[in-house]
């Protein structure tokens, strides 16, 4: 058996459906062939497909217990070898090198740069281009992410962590592994384990919560697993000194699918706020399958009647791997800030192409489909244009290039 070992003391590390099943197969028809047309690319992002495909929990390939970010060196060797083990990796001999490294500090920076195109140029309007924009009228270059993350393995439990993006402290957290699998202590900065985490920014449901990958806040998380069983719990901020939150997640795995349930409560206010998203994943082979529902009311926390539901949204979608360096994929997003307001809904489908060109190299490239809503007036008519008429969109061409040491 060959034996992995690091080759530098410091690492450079370098993401209802059943009722849609048809559609999904006529959008992956449509990728495949405009993906081959165009032959473009993408990053390999942290997916739980990955888990559902190796019946292995997040940590087993991340720094982080709680999944995302950068990997450890048995997630190094899938990753490099394109998302699949050497057939003479040897898991128990990788597993006891990285015990004996009892000190050790890694590095990792993730470089991500974008051009957005959009379908329609209206220099007098101006508007700029914008990770969240869904109506840009100006092609643009944009620095996506520039972070870097240092991870030091103080003791054989307790690891602290520390990420900058632009100069912007992102994550700055200690992980204590108090029951090793059954029970970890995350006190710090950090991402908020919330539903399927996402570095995708054109998934509309997460955009619309503000729930996306970027979402961090000061706090204590714990969590773990027992079995096929998952689940977390996290106390925080809610956003500033004086609002608290609380968050937990509880979910399981069967076969080839993973599915939970989290729930976030704060008080930012007078009154409490809820949100709610249930989320699956499926993986057989090559192809994956993943969903999220969100909903969110305020007021009376026992209350769960459909009339008291302020926002909603969904999205689902499906990946497959055609090769083990590309990949084509398809998502339907629909999210709804303000159900008593007719026609604020924005609706989009996204067409992405992967391609990892080098081990620690990709290029992706999203179409960005805006559909139209029925029920919406005219813009005209609309008196606040900062929300729904960002909503309404224009589509959009994103052209994304990654690098990850």
């Amino acid at each position: 058996m060959k034996i992995y070992h690091n080759r530098f003391a410091i690492h450079l590390h370098y993401n209802t459906v059943l009722r849609k099943c048809f559609r999904v197969l006529f959008i992956f028809a449509l990728m495949v062939n405009f993906s081959l047309v165009l032959f473009l690319a993408n990053s390999a992002e942290a997916r739980p497909e990955f888990a559902a495909e190796l019946d292995k929990d997040c940590n087993f390939c991340h720094i982080d217990p709680a999944g995302g970010g950068p990997r450890n060196r048995i997630g190094e060797i899938f990753e490099e070898n394109y998302f699949e083990f050497p057939e003479d990796f040897d898991m128990d001999a990788v597993t006891e090198e990285a015990k004996q490294v009892v000190k050790q500090l890694t590095t990792s920076l993730d470089l991500q740069t974008a051009f957005i195109k959009t379908t329609h140029v209206d220099e007098e309007e101006g508007t700029v281009a914008g990770c969240n924009s869904c109506h840009t009228s100006v092609d643009r270059f944009l620095l996506m992410q520039a972070e870097v993350t240092f991870n030091a393995q103080a003791s054989e439990r307790v690891r602290l962590t520390l990420s900058n993006n632009v100069g912007t402290t992102l994550n700055a957290f200690a992980t204590v592994d108090a029951i090793p699998k059954h029970l970890y202590v995350k006190v710090g900065q950090f991402r908020l384990p919330f539903g399927i985490k996402q570095k995708d920014h054109n998934i509309l449901v997460r955009e619309g919560y503000g729930l996306g990958s970027n979402k961090r806040d000061v706090g204590l998380e714990l969590g773990g697993s027992l079995g096929k069983v998952f689940y977390n719990g996290a106390f925080f901020n809610a956003g500033n000194a004086t609002a608290k939150g609380a968050l937990g997640t509880v979910g399981g795995q069967l076969g080839p699918i993973r599915a939970g349930v989290s729930c976030i409560f704060e008080q930012p206010g007078e009154e409490w706020e809820r949100l709610i998203g249930a989320f699956v994943t499926a993986s057989y082979g090559g192809l994956s399958l993943e969903g999220e529902f969100n909903f969110e009311n305020n007021g009376e926390v026992a209350s769960f009647a459909t009339d008291a539901v302020d926002s909603k949204g969904y999205y689902f979608g499906a990946k497959y791997r055609v090769l083990p360096q590309f990949t084509v994929a398809g998502r339907y997003g629909l999210f709804d800030p303000d159900r008593t307001v007719l026609g604020d809904a924005g609706k989009r489908l996204t067409f992405i192409a992967q391609y990892n060109f080098m081990e620690n190299g990709a290029i992706s490239l999203f179409y960005w489909a805006n559909l139209p809503n029925a029920d919406r007036q005219p813009d005209e008519k609309i008196t606040s244009k900062g929300t729904l008429r960002q909503l309404e969109g224009t589509n959009q061409v994103i052209l994304m290039s990654r690098f990850w040491f």
